[in-house]
Order: C-alpha cells, then structure tokens, then sequence
C-alpha cells in the first residue's frame, strides 16, 4: 500500500507533467473507461469525465501505492490518487506507471469509501 512512498511526490509531478504532455511525459485516460465505463448505466459511479481527472490530479495527491497483486508482482505499479473533481466532489484516479515518462489512467471513482474519505480534507464524502 505504501510502495515507494518516499517517490510519490515526485510521480505526481510526473504524472501531472504528463497530463500537459510536457517534457516528453505522457498521461492518458484508458479506452476501457472512456468508452465501456463513463456514463454506463451498469457503472453509476463512474461519472468522472477527462477534465474532472484531469483537475483531480492536478489538485490532488497519492495516498496509495502498489506493486504486487493476487498474483505476485506486478510490472505495472499502480498509484491512487485523490483529488476534487470541477464540481468538487472527490474522487479516487487509479494511474498505472508503464514507464518512467507514460501513465494510463486504469479507472476513476468517487472517493465515498471510508478507505478514502478519511484521504480527503475534513474527511468529507461527496454524500455529506
């Protein structure tokens, strides 16, 4: 959960360079939740479209890590993040590291699970 925590405020800088495509870093929304997740009436939370990611990472911060899963480790690390939306609701951006400068945003959710909430300043869910 803390994977190479001492990393993380320098991935999120990262991360963000990469959602303004800057110095050669790359960030971008996977197919699969843009196209079979957002706005699927089998999906009700996933709401979160490409600016409200995009604002969530810029204003937000990891507060997970990983690199292992079920089975064994995983080449793929994975960060939460959490951040506001536009409309200021919270929500949780999974980002998987490919490489050092390419980031594929996995899945977006809001952040209104206790494991979350207690991330969010005030500790205040978006039902609240």
């Amino acid at each position: 959960m803390d994977h190479l925590k001492a990393y993380w405020p320098q991935e999120i800088e990262c991360i963000r360079k990469g959602v303004n495509r800057q110095d050669g870093y790359l960030t971008l929304i996977s197919p699969h939740y843009i196209n079979d997740r957002l706005q699927n009436k089998d999906y009700p939370d996933r709401v979160f479209d490409e600016l409200d990611i995009f604002w969530a990472i810029s204003n937000g911060h990891i507060v997970e890590g990983y690199d292992s899963g079920d089975r064994g480790r995983n080449p793929e690390v994975e960060r939460t993040i959490i951040g506001p939306s536009v409309s200021g609701n919270y929500c949780v951006v999974i980002v998987l590291i490919k490489t050092a400068t390419r980031f594929i945003i996995k899945t977006v959710f809001p952040a209104d699970r206790e494991r979350y909430i207690k991330h969010i300043p005030g500790g205040i869910s978006n039902a609240d």
